[in-house]
């Protein structure tokens, strides 16, 4: 994110260079060269000026963790809050690299440890999000928001248990994070995302401080919920610590009457079924918009195992569409034939 000064005076002096040669070879008149060197240096300064590029030594020595050279530029009064061009500071930037020393000594210095990028995120979000879990315990002793966001609702959370940093999920619970917070154009909870990234560590350190295991999303996939996520994507550990704090294992998506179980059949993953059926996921619900069950899309797809577990648990075989097409049907459309086998040996007509 820092910018190498060299570089930066390197190219405005080629640039120079360049114009000069040229304006040589034109054998232009010498006021009209002064004219254009003037222009150019004008245009480049408004751009340093305007977009922060101009590189700062302090944020150089941040990122790259130089703790002596930090200390050196704090002691000759480097401005701690200087930003560039994204709105990153000396510290947002030793956070996210994990320069736990650096960030201590940029504290101690009065830099400002809730400042925000142009995006909205804080040193905070940058450690929590790349795991850096001692930079994180020095942020929040140093008063950092613990429940700031991002202009999209982004928190700190939400970005930890997505990478599955559980300790510093718990480091951020401890500071009393917002467990249900959500994201403001979406609806995405910190346990969502864990759940749908499969960190089922993250997920019971969620659930042990009471995240809402039946909150849904807002968006376009409004009424999914973390149980569904994981289902989908075949987090079977995920699943059972879900079910296990009482998620509603027969939730439906709002615009389609999706369910996890019907999800997990789409996919293959057997296990997850198996646990969703135990949980007494209704075997027979049908989605809302086009009549279809957990064992035609299983079939659909010719998932075997998915389609053994289903007509065990008593999986109307014979059920229809809207349209009236059966599980036989599609399997049979699609080539399926161990998943035809199956469905005629249970009765299929």
């Amino acid at each position: 994110m820092a910018y190498n000064n060299n570089v930066t005076l390197g190219f405005l002096s080629s640039s120079l260079n360049r114009e000069k040669n040229t304006d040589m070879k034109k054998k232009r008149k010498p006021n009209g060269l002064i004219v254009r060197f003037s222009v150019t240096l004008l245009i480049w300064a408004g751009l340093l000026s305007q977009f922060g590029c101009a590189i700062r030594p302090l944020i150089h020595a941040a990122e790259s963790g130089d703790l002596a050279q930090v200390q050196t530029l704090i002691a000759t009064k480097a401005d701690v809050n200087a930003k560039t061009y994204g709105g990153w500071t000396a510290l947002m930037l030793a956070s996210d690299k994990g320069h736990a020393e650096v960030v201590r000594a940029l504290l101690a210095a009065q830099a400002d440890v809730n400042a925000k990028t142009y995006g909205g995120w804080t040193a905070l979000m940058w450690a929590s999000d790349k795991g850096h879990a001692e930079v994180v315990r020095a942020l929040l002793a140093a008063q950092a928001d613990v429940n700031a966001k991002t202009y999209g609702g982004w928190t700190a959370l939400m970005a930890a248990s997505q990478q599955g940093h559980a300790d510093v999920v718990r480091e951020l619970l401890a500071a009393k994070a917002d467990v249900n917070a959500k994201k403001t154009d979406e609806g995405w909870t910190a346990l969502m995302r864990a759940s749908d990234k499969g960190h089922a560590d993250v997920v019971r350190a969620l659930l042990a401080a009471q995240a809402d295991v039946n909150a849904k999303t807002t968006d376009t996939d409004k009424g999914w919920t973390a149980l569904m996520a994981a289902s989908q994507q075949g987090h079977a550990e995920v699943v059972r610590a879900l079910l296990a704090a009482q998620a509603d294992v027969n939730a439906k998506k709002t615009a389609e009457g999706w369910t996890a179980l019907m999800a997990a059949s789409q996919e293959g993953h057997a296990e997850v079924v198996r646990a969703l059926l135990a949980a007494q996921a209704d075997i027979n619900a049908k989605r809302t918009d086009n009549g279809a069950t957990a064992l035609m899309v299983a079939a659909q797809n010719g998932h075997a195992e998915v389609v053994r577990a289903l007509l065990a648990a008593q999986a109307d075989v014979n059920a229809k569409t809207d349209k009236g097409v059966t599980a036989l049907m599609l399997a049979s459309v699609k080539g399926h034939a161990e998943v035809v086998r199956l469905l005629k040996e249970a009765g299929a007509q």
